[in-house]
């Protein structure tokens, strides 16, 4: 849902440049100092009539959508090809998103996709099947919440329009045109639901009605979670409970948090399949180095060595096939790193890129 739109008349607010890295290092910069204070929102465009330098014509983060400054992308005004700025802008929030560029064997139709490598004319319409599973890759593995959270009505700003299947301020529902709308609990024509209605929707929502009391609605997903019940009052699951933070778990192979057991070995698996196992302590040693790869954190772009013993909550490191210190990384500095709570030594977790004890980090 669009919650903002700011047009800047008199003056740009930072130094749009042709180098589409640049500007979109600024823009990131400029959202969490700036516009973030102001708006709630998720994610940020740029849309701009200064030429990138070619071929470029949009940039984005890849992964990044609930990160503070680099759920933001930067779209040229392209004016060749009728309607493909909003292909552009769909594209870049697609990598947002965790979404990569399409291959030869992916597909949508007989036309180009979203995720194609350049823009094809007529534009594209569509996602393809490679997209969908990236993304639904990004959500499983990376568990983006913000974007979870449905806006409040009244901070949408588009006019709403009764059928277009998107709820908007002053209606109940929007199933879309009568002809069209699938949804019982819904009055089409006048976007409202009929009386009868306890719920529209919900995890704990069935045909139109609350569901009994007992019914699960949120499966334990770890060791380290509960699940949660229906209580036969509310179409929503009620708040999601977990087991205290630092818990052994995993057979003492990690600490509870936030529901999850993280541990490197499964950071690996996500990052580079099944074959994958935890780099040696030799690898870790690179993160006292402080480049631009190896370090414990970045205060304004600057990389910070890891102390010796911080050395396992910095950069991760895996052995894969015959590399045996391998890594990944990307523009956005906490990608690749070590997780959050993850075990770096006995009796101690990561916390805020420190090796610390269990007991002083909850």
């Amino acid at each position: 849902a669009l919650v903002g739109l700011e047009i800047w008349s008199s003056r740009d607010l930072i130094d749009v440049k042709t180098a589409s890295n640049v500007t979109l290092d600024s823009f990131g910069k400029w959202r969490e100092s700036d516009l973030l204070n102001r708006i709630k929102h998720d994610n940020a465009q740029l849309l701009t009539a200064i030429g990138f330098d070619r071929p470029t014509i949009g940039r984005a983060y890849i992964a990044s959508i609930c990160d503070s400054r680099f759920s933001v992308g930067v779209v040229e005004d392209y004016k060749p090809i009728e309607r493909v700025v909003a292909v552009i802008m769909a594209h870049e929030m697609g990598h947002n998103l965790g979404i990569y560029h399409d291959e030869k064997q992916c597909n949508c139709g007989p036309n180009s996709c979203i995720m194609a490598p350049s823009i094809r004319n007529p534009p594209a319409m569509y996602f393809s099947n490679c997209s969908w599973d990236h993304y639904h890759k990004f959500l499983n593995t990376s568990k983006p919440d913000c974007i979870l959270i449905k806006p409040l009505k009244n901070d949408i700003i588009s006019p709403p329009v009764c059928g277009n299947e998107f709820l908007e301020k002053g209606e109940e529902c929007d199933c879309g045109s009568p002809e069209n709308c699938r949804n019982p609990c819904c009055d089409a024509a006048s976007c409202k639901l009929h009386l009868w209605v306890q719920c529209e929707s919900g995890k704990c929502c069935q045909g139109c009605k609350f569901k009994p009391a007992g019914t699960e609605c949120r499966r334990r997903r770890s060791e380290c979670d509960v699940p949660e019940y229906c209580t036969g009052q509310s179409a929503e699951c009620p708040v999601d409970h977990f087991l205290r933070n630092g818990k052994p778990c995993l057979q003492n192979h990690g600490y509870c948090y936030s529901g999850n057991c993280p541990i490197m070995y499964h950071q690996c698996y996500v990052l580079f399949g099944p074959n994958a196992t935890v780099g040696q302590d030799a690898c870790f040693e690179k993160n006292k180095k402080g480049t631009n790869d190896f370090y414990c954190r970045k205060e304004n772009d600057v990389p910070t060595p890891c102390a010796h013993e911080d050395i396992k909550c910095g950069r991760l490191f895996c052995k894969h096939n015959n590399n045996e210190c391998r890594y990944t990384y990307s523009k956005n500095p906490n990608y690749g790193m070590v997780d959050e709570g993850t075990k770096c030594g006995d009796g101690k977790v990561c916390s805020n890129r420190h090796c610390v004890d269990v007991t002083r980090a909850y």
